[in-house]
């Protein structure tokens, strides 16, 4: 019986890679809402390169700008 070769992420489908990362990135995200950690993203408040928004496991938004030396974090505006 022939031995089944791994293929590189890049050589997959579309539909491969969401099956296989899917339940990584879905493991990681229950970590980090056990921890409290916020999912970090960017969106049209984001008007500076150093703006970011974080969401918490509790639904609450912050807008937030990070220093760029330090990556000391200021809370600018609470969003929700």
């Amino acid at each position: 019986m022939p031995v089944k070769q791994k293929r590189l992420i890049f050589e997959l489908s579309t539909t491969e890679k969401e099956q296989k990362l899917g339940s990584t990135l879905s493991n990681a995200m229950r970590k980090a809402a056990a921890l409290n950690l916020p999912i970090i993203y960017r969106n049209e408040l984001c008007v500076k390169p150093n703006l970011f928004v974080h969401k918490y496991p509790n639904g609450r938004k912050e807008l937030v700008e990070q220093d760029s030396e330090s990556f000391a974090e200021k809370t600018l505006q609470i969003l929700h």
